[in-house]
């Protein structure tokens, strides 16, 4: 069994913002049941972004914080399974054509089909998009 990760939910592990306790107890409840934890290459530099944009646009984290952040997400990186977005390409642009989602959204699909995983977001747009692809967890 295998849960994919968006960038959303990684990033609602090492930020504290609304969700993310919550986020952080399904991934817990998800490891103890035996779920394997997936991602995609490109959730990094989103995660990265998003917390880019906590120092610099939201002001709710400082710089120095913001190296800790990045520590903890590193941590949890190297010990998720990491899709290449190389090898979900095609299927990646054809639902992200069919369903007008970008790009970036459609490899977490199409990931998680290529994983056989259950995809867990944060993201409304995503996870309606994704439950005609693969089965979808979305965070409230």
């Amino acid at each position: 069994m295998s849960l994919l990760l968006d960038s959303s939910i990684l990033v609602k592990l090492v930020v504290n913002e609304p969700g993310s306790g919550d986020a952080r107890e399904a991934v817990k409840k998800h490891l103890r049941e035996g779920y394997r934890l997936h991602t995609v290459d490109v959730a990094l530099p989103e995660a990265l972004n998003a917390l880019w944009k906590h120092v610099t646009i939201h002001n709710d984290l400082g710089e120095k914080e913001a190296g800790g952040v990045i520590e903890d997400l590193q941590r949890i990186w190297v010990s998720l399974y990491v899709v290449s977005s190389h090898e979900v390409t095609r299927r990646a642009f054809q639902i992200a054509v069919e369903s007008s989602l970008t790009v970036y959204d459609s490899l977490f699909i199409a990931a998680a089909m290529y994983c056989s995983a259950k995809l867990f977001t944060a993201d409304v747009k995503l996870f309606k998009s994704s439950e005609k692809h693969v089965d979808s967890l979305l965070l409230k």
